[in-house]
């Protein structure tokens, strides 16, 4: 085994050991202590590679936010919301493991959502897709209604196994969402739905 595979290896057991314990408890009672045990490696180990758990747990925040703007990026413009979120969730299926430690309420974080975020916020750019609020106001809680109703969905599909491809998911998220953006009047307060 050469050294990148060592590296890989080790890394790789320390993240599987993170998911493991995030499944049973809240990431912030997790200790350096259980992860190293569970991944079967000492101290000394963890620490050449990270300061302590939480810089673990940022580097991989870093990887996974990493990940979605190279999608954005490698994006053409004008970009449709259904293909960036297509590409994401394909990232997802691919990285499942990863994916569902991060969108774990355990893990506590918000990475999740800054990864969509990114995903529509580059799909707003190239469509103009939150242009015709009133109030900025409105145009940000229609962004963050979007974001977070996608998070749940998506980690419903996380959930359930990633079942449903990718295209289809990416086009039930975006017709919902253009449902929400292009009612007939932008600025109602959705009375009918009470």
């Amino acid at each position: 085994m050469g050294t990148d595979a060592r590296v890989r290896y080790t890394k790789k057991v320390i993240q599987d050991s993170v998911i493991a314990l995030v499944r049973e408890k809240p990431f912030h009672r997790i200790t350096l202590t259980e992860v190293c045990r569970l991944a079967e490696i000492n101290r000394t180990t963890f620490y050449k590679y990270y300061r302590d758990i939480y810089d673990w747990k940022e580097q991989l925040e870093k990887e996974c936010l990493t990940r979605t703007s190279d999608i954005v990026l490698k994006a053409d413009a004008p970009t449709s919301v259904s293909d960036i979120l297509t590409r994401q969730l394909q990232d997802m299926r691919d990285n499942a493991r990863l994916y569902e430690l991060i969108s774990s309420p355990n893990f506590e974080s918000n990475v999740m959502d800054m990864c969509l975020s990114m995903c529509l916020e580059k799909a707003d750019a190239d469509t103009k897709l939150f242009d015709g609020y009133e109030t900025d106001s409105r145009r940000r809680w229609n962004c963050y209604f979007v974001v977070y109703g996608m998070r749940g969905v998506i980690g419903c599909w996380l959930k359930d196994g990633m079942t449903e491809e990718p295209k289809a998911l990416a086009s039930y998220c975006t017709e919902w969402m253009y449902r929400l953006l292009t009612s007939t009047d932008k600025n109602a307060c959705g009375d009918t739905f009470i």
